[in-house]
């Protein structure tokens, strides 16, 4: 059991993957610093692992990359898994055969952390604009947070900054919920912005996904707060029965408990009275999808009593986050959107409803999550705004081929181009585009195999378009 910092010296620990998105990198370095016996285990080579192994290259780590070995799961204290390896590994059976406790870095980092105040943002889309806006508007009102967590920030960073009155601001994935089902993870406040089809390569049905999910709140207690999305099919099945109290926000309907839209006003509802803190014309951020997770966060605000006036200001003030329908650059009458995050078709609906009546060339494709894609095509086919759209073709699980059936099917084939990567992406549609144009890569699909991951696929987006003259 660990408890202190001081538990994990000399323990032997087994990293299962490194990774390139800070997870593994964050565990790892801390273990290491703790004077743990760290051995790294992961099926990426060298080379491929580099950028995370230059930021561990002056700790005594051992390594074993482009392979697994099953006595690294045998003749060790305990396995650290990231939470992207699927748990019927054979190898953490290994571990489960001999009784070697198999952890995730959330575990480790909830038994040291000062802080037990946890706000945890969970749901297929959104989390990390609600994350990041929550915390803007706790800074805005002069209130200790951190933010860290599925968004490229481990925990292990910020651990340093956190005292006992410290709020934590946790975005947090299904796996890693999954991951820390015999931990019995509870956040004070969660919220769960929205359960839609993903991950059906990893789950075996939607049903499967949904469930992790919602272990957001199955171990919240009375005292605790869910606020949950009542527009969404799925969230919105959850009942009043639930330990915690349950808030929602809505941007179809009057709530008794949470926020909503009424006409053009924002409206949050305490359950004894109304309160107006502000209107859509003066918003930053577009579209519904967006709207909601200013719902969802100011629903927050209002539950940990800031006022109206700072959330008013912080939400009017807020413009997103980077690979977020972000507009990256503006070059002879054309706009770049990069929207790398949108890895599934109803992201990528979402990001073409937000933008502006004018003409769209739309990049998508990548790794294939056992999603449907048919909805996709025949809302593409049927939005005029859309003069073409460029396929990235994924080299072995390729979504492009299974939409460009679709788009056969649904309307005019020669709308879609074929390109061999995003250079080649970018180069068409400078070409393709004229003045008044918007270039939106909005993928709705995966990045792997073609991309170390999506932020890899954002930045080579951004690369790209950065060199057009």
């Amino acid at each position: 059991m660990i408890k202190t910092i001081k538990d994990i010296r000399n323990k032997k620990i087994t990293v299962m993957g490194l990774g390139l998105n800070q997870g593994g990198l964050g565990i790892t370095r801390f273990l290491a610093i703790a004077n743990a016996k760290v051995l790294v285990t992961d099926l990426k080579t060298c080379d491929e692992l580099h950028p995370s192994l230059e930021k561990l290259k002056d700790l005594n780590i051992k390594y074993v990359l482009g392979k697994h070995r099953e006595e690294d799961f045998i003749h060790t204290d305990m396995i650290i898994k990231n939470p992207a390896i699927p748990n019927n590994s054979k190898f953490l059976q290994i571990a489960r055969d001999h009784g070697i406790p198999i952890k995730t870095d959330l575990d480790i980092f909830f038994s040291i952390c000062p802080s037990q105040q946890l706000i945890a943002v969970a749901g297929t889309k959104g989390k990390s604009t609600v994350s990041h806006l929550i915390n803007e508007i706790f800074q805005k009102a002069n209130i200790k947070t951190v933010l860290a967590g599925n968004m490229g920030i481990s925990v292990f960073n910020i651990l340093n900054q956190i005292t006992p009155s410290t709020i934590l601001i946790l975005e947090i994935s299904s796996w890693q919920l999954e991951g820390m089902k015999d931990f019995k993870f509870r956040a004070n406040t969660a919220v769960l912005t929205n359960i839609l089809p993903d991950h059906l390569d990893r789950y075996d049905s939607f049903k499967s996904y949904a469930k992790a999910e919602k272990m957001i709140f199955k171990y919240q207690k009375s005292n605790d707060n869910l606020i949950i999305n009542w527009d969404n099919k799925e969230t919105g099945k959850i009942k009043n029965d639930l330990k915690p109290v349950l808030y929602g926000f809505s941007t179809q309907k009057s709530l008794r408990m949470g926020s909503y839209l009424h006409k053009n006003d924002l409206i949050f509802n305490s359950g004894k009275n109304q309160i107006s803190f502000g209107k859509i014309s003066d918003l930053a951020l577009s579209g519904v999808h967006n709207l909601e997770n200013i719902l969802a966060a100011s629903t927050v605000a209002f539950i940990h009593k800031i006022s109206t006036k700072i959330i008013s200001q912080a939400i009017s003030e807020f413009s997103g986050i980077p690979n977020r329908l972000e507009l990256v650059r503006e070059l002879k009458g054309i706009e770049f959107y990069n929207d790398t995050c949108a890895t599934t078709p109803d992201a990528t609906i979402a990001a073409l409803q937000s933008l502006p009546e004018k003409p769209i060339i739309l990049i998508v494709g990548g790794k294939n999550k056992k999603l449907s894609y048919k909805k996709m095509a025949i809302s593409i086919c049927k939005d005029k705004r859309l003069k073409k759209i460029i396929l990235l073709r994924h080299p072995v699980y390729d979504v492009t081929t299974t939409l460009f059936s679709y788009l056969d099917t649904h309307c005019r084939k020669d709308k879609a181009i074929w390109a061999k990567n995003m250079i080649d992406a970018i180069d068409i549609a400078y070409q393709e585009a004229k003045n008044g144009y918007i270039i939106l890569l909005s993928p709705a699909a995966a990045s792997f195999g073609m991309f170390k991951n999506e932020f890899d696929r954002g930045n080579q987006f951004n690369e790209a378009v950065s060199r057009l003259s």
